[in-house]
């Protein structure tokens, strides 16, 4: 698909109407069966681009991290989802979109790319898929090389005891969850070296320990 076509789609997909409807069933929710704390929410901008990273515990993080940000989050999320009847709808209504985890999907980053370059949120789970340990699995490279490129600032998150609240294949259970974010980072020593791999994997640590850390506080 092309750049025009990606603008088309994705421009389809959100769903302002459908987002105060799905965010009314979260308040619900996160006000009974899951007490959700916020933390740290005024590092998140009130408008412009941002990329938020978060570790991945639970297939219901990214309602808790949409839910918690106060804006709409367009996440990028596995494929396979999006063959979920309803669920499918949903999550394009607010905003997700497809991503090949297989392989390197060029339509997704510029998907991405559109998002952040119309001044909204990205969410992103950079180690790709959950942690069944509760510790950070290795992350991935795409959400430093949309900030590079774009020069966004990442802003780091923690989801914790979302892995109660839903483990992986095990039915909902009542638990108080909660998310903080971390201030901005700015990773200027990577835009000035986007393709030095050394720099890379400095970045890539910076924000594993900072998402540690957020968990850890």
């Amino acid at each position: 698909m092309n750049a025009k076509g990606d603008r088309l789609e994705y421009a389809r997909k959100p769903s302002a109407g459908w987002y105060r409807v799905i965010r009314g069933f979260f308040w619900l929710v996160f006000h009974t069966i899951w007490p959700l704390k916020i933390l740290g929410l005024e590092h998140v901008p009130r408008r412009g681009a941002a990329i938020i990273v978060c570790n991945h515990l639970s297939m219901v993080d990214p309602f808790v991290v949409g839910y918690a940000s106060d804006r709409m989050v367009n996440f990028m999320a596995k494929e396979e989802l999006f063959r979920v009847p309803v669920v499918g709808f949903l999550i394009r209504k607010v905003g997700a979109f497809p991503v090949d985890r297989a392989r390197r999907d060029p339509a997704s980053m510029r998907v991405a790319l559109l998002v952040l370059k119309d001044d909204e949120l990205l969410g992103m789970f950079p180690e790709g898929t959950r942690s069944t340990t509760g510790d950070m699995l290795e992350l991935r490279t795409g959400a430093l090389r949309l900030a590079s490129r774009t020069r966004t600032p990442i802003i780091p998150a923690a989801v914790i005891n979302t892995d109660h609240a839903l483990p992986p294949g095990h039915s909902v259970r009542p638990a108080r969850i909660a998310v903080r974010f971390g201030p901005p980072l700015e990773l200027t020593a990577l835009y000035d070296q986007p393709k030095d791999p050394a720099a890379m994997q400095d970045a890539l640590a910076v924000i594993k320990d900072r998402i540690e850390d957020l968990h850890r506080t």
